[in-house]
């Protein structure tokens, strides 16, 4: 299925789980009701910014607006994800979900990160007991807290709470990596 209907079905799923209007997910999501309404229609492409907003305020995480019936948790079996599919695009980061896995009261979300040369980001505190695990491939990275990022470069690794802004700067060349997010349901 085309991105941009698979994440408009999971945001009328998330929204309708939780109970909450459109206008509502779109007032807090600081969204026009319009752009949500042609979102959740799979009639206009999301950035990353938008759709973290979006999670953040479905109180879900990110990968479950991403994923299809094929990324269900099963016991045995293979899962094949190809370089180039669709990726989610903003301002600085591009994403794309590797895999998604929800077990015992956890889920672990694996992507493939690219952070443009030149560009910084400052990504707003996801819900509270996110932790972020980044491997850094190429390129050099500053990322961490806001208050106190670190700068990393090839095969230097960080762990740090996504509870609070955090930042995604690639000072001088373009920075690949593999992002881990853990989440802890309440």
């Amino acid at each position: 299925m085309e991105m941009v209907k698979l994440v408009g079905l999971n945001l009328r799923a998330a929204r309708a789980h939780r109970g909450l209007s459109l206008s509502e997910v779109a007032r807090r999501a600081e969204l026009g009701k319009g752009t949500l309404s042609e979102l959740e229609a799979g009639q206009r492409n999301p950035t990353l910014e938008t759709l973290y907003a979006l999670a953040t305020v479905l109180d879900v995480p990110l990968g479950q607006l991403l994923a299809t019936e094929a990324d269900a948790p099963v016991e045995t079996g293979l899962v094949v994800r190809r370089a180039g599919a669709a990726e989610l695009s903003g301002q600085a980061v591009d994403v794309q979900l590797v895999d998604r896995t929800v077990s015992g009261g956890r889920t672990l979300e694996i992507y493939r990160i690219h952070v443009r040369a030149g560009n910084r980001y400052v990504s707003p505190a996801h819900r509270p007991r996110v932790i972020e695990q980044l491997l850094v491939h190429s390129g050099t990275l500053v990322t961490g807290p806001e208050s106190t990022p670190e700068t990393l470069g090839p095969g230097d690794y960080i762990r740090f709470d996504g509870g609070t802004d955090h930042v995604y700067a690639a000072p001088d060349d373009d920075v690949s990596g593999t992002l881990v997010m853990r989440y802890v349901d309440e």
